[in-house]
């Protein structure tokens, strides 16, 4: 089986997408199934949509339903997956809380936070969907990671 880290850096990233910011007691993960009908795979900290039943969920990008959460890193996937959530995993889906996501656009705190329909996450409200008691918690000086609080 070929090596699948074969360099390592001095130091580690502050951050990774999708990784819960801090340890507030008041987050909340539920867990969800991707649902086998998506053919959309799933990014950590990427937005989530309710899917065909109750227990399943399905990309924003491209997706249609209410919004449930964001994905949560999950360093125990298949390497297959590549990072990402395919149909029919277990998902972990962040309801409430602090995590770190991509945006491709400067954000600032205390900003509202807005979908697009293509899933990215962004501070721009024009043609967007308004994501309910979601709140930017750092600044961005352009496209990068920022933390996203759901209350």
């Amino acid at each position: 089986m070929p090596a699948v880290q074969s360099t390592y850096p001095s130091t580690h990233a502050a951050a990774f997408v999708g990784m819960v910011a801090n340890g507030e007691w008041v987050t909340n993960v539920i867990s969800r199934i991707v649902d086998p009908a998506s053919a959309t795979a799933i990014n950590f900290g990427d937005a989530v949509l309710q899917g065909g039943s109750e227990q399943l969920v399905v990309s924003a990008n491209g997706g249609t339903g209410a919004f449930r959460g964001l994905a949560v890193r999950n360093t125990t996937l298949p390497p297959g997956n590549n990072d990402q959530y395919l149909a029919t995993n277990s998902i972990a889906v962040l309801t409430k809380g602090v995590i770190w996501v991509n945006t491709p656009v400067a954000v600032n705190p205390g900003q509202a936070v807005y979908l697009t329909a293509a899933g990215a996450l962004t501070n721009v409200a024009s043609g967007n969907t308004a994501i309910p008691n979601a709140i930017w918690d750092s600044a961005t000086s352009g496209a990068g990671l920022a933390k996203l609080r759901l209350n």
